[in-house]
């Protein structure tokens, strides 16, 4: 029974430090350059200018009654971060915690409500004093300007009450972008927590991400083939199409998800002349370019039809959804 509690407490720690992970990069999103998680508690955000920001997830598993150990969390993450402040230029040097005591003291609790973010200066001067204590015992003590406590409420088996600020940091990133396209936001979260962030159970010890493997799914779903456009079907065959999805949705991905891929497409597109409307020159592009993708398409079994077919929907979904495509470039800086 105990070696199952320990079993859950890790996939819980994982959990949140995943989660904590997509709220920290989305408040750094911009200036993101790549991040890294270790352990089932280290999160360091690298950023263009080469500054870093370095947190320590700190989960507890019945946050809202459970105390014991919210301060010997934040020692141990006081130490880490003097630690790893010592490596780097940092920007920031946070404790990301679900507690909402995590000082364990009743006279401080109040201000860590809700998705709290409390600077080393705005805390009550008993809070700077036990943060004072705890330096003290550590050799080379972290910069308290760059401190920070930031509250991540995450408890419950219910998913919906889990996750909920944390698909509020996902639906307001998603409506910057402006693409409205409905049910984006929770798409773009389930994978990036199963996907892309956690591997499936999680089991490797070290996670290293750039931004480009952050942002690209987000590309991906905008350009889903299953959206398809009206237009472009009144002069491509129903029933190839459906074929076509049906058959080969995993090379579409597998195609749609490299990002070389779709900046020549757009490159070709540029430069491609055409005298009509915005609409047809999609349509004429897809049409009539298809053949120089072909390489990029082994189909061993497809016919002739088919993967000109396959090869057209992708070119049209590419360059119908330019637009949408650039818009998230130029908002997170990719």
């Amino acid at each position: 029974m105990a070696k199952s509690r320990r079993a859950n407490a890790v996939l819980f720690g994982f959990d949140f430090q995943v989660n904590a992970a997509i709220v920290l990069m989305l408040e750094n999103v911009q200036e993101l350059e790549s991040l890294r998680l270790e352990g089932e508690e280290d999160i360091e955000l690298k950023l263009e200018d080469g500054t870093e920001v370095l947190a320590q997830a700190k989960a507890v598993e019945k946050a809202s009654s459970d105390f014991r150990n919210v301060r010997a969390n934040l020692k141990k993450a006081l130490a880490s971060l003097s630690d790893g402040a010592r490596e780097c230029n940092a920007k920031e040097l946070i404790l990301i915690t679900n507690s909402p005591n995590p000082l364990n003291d009743d006279n401080t609790r109040s201000i860590f409500f809700g998705d709290a973010h409390r600077t080393f200066e705005s805390l009550p001067e008993s809070a700077k004093a036990l943060i004072n204590s705890y330096l003290a015992e550590v050799e080379a003590p972290l910069d308290t300007t760059k401190f920070k406590i930031q509250i991540l409420p995450f408890e419950t088996d219910d998913d919906l009450e889990r996750y909920k600020v944390v698909y509020s940091a996902v639906d307001r990133f998603v409506g910057s972008l402006r693409l409205n396209i409905s049910g984006l936001g929770s798409e773009i979260l389930k994978i990036w927590q199963s996907d892309v962030f956690r591997n499936g159970t999680r089991k490797k010890e070290e996670i290293r991400l750039n931004k480009k493997d952050i942002i690209w799914p987000i590309l991906v779903v905008a350009t889903d083939v299953e959206r398809y456009d009206e237009q472009f079907m009144e002069v491509f065959d129903d029933a190839l199409y459906d074929e076509i999805i049906a058959q080969y949705k995993d090379v579409i991905n597998s195609c749609c998800e490299r990002y070389e891929f779709f900046a020549k497409v757009l490159s070709d597109y540029q430069s491609f002349e055409f005298n009509g409307s915005r609409n047809d020159k999609c349509k004429q592009f897809a049409f009539s370019q298809w053949e120089h993708y072909s390489e990029e398409f082994p189909l061993v079994n497809a016919d002739y039809e088919t993967k000109k077919g396959l090869i057209q929907v992708i070119l049209y979904q590419i360059v119908r959804n330019r637009l949408k495509i650039n818009r998230i470039k130029q908002e997170v800086r990719l």
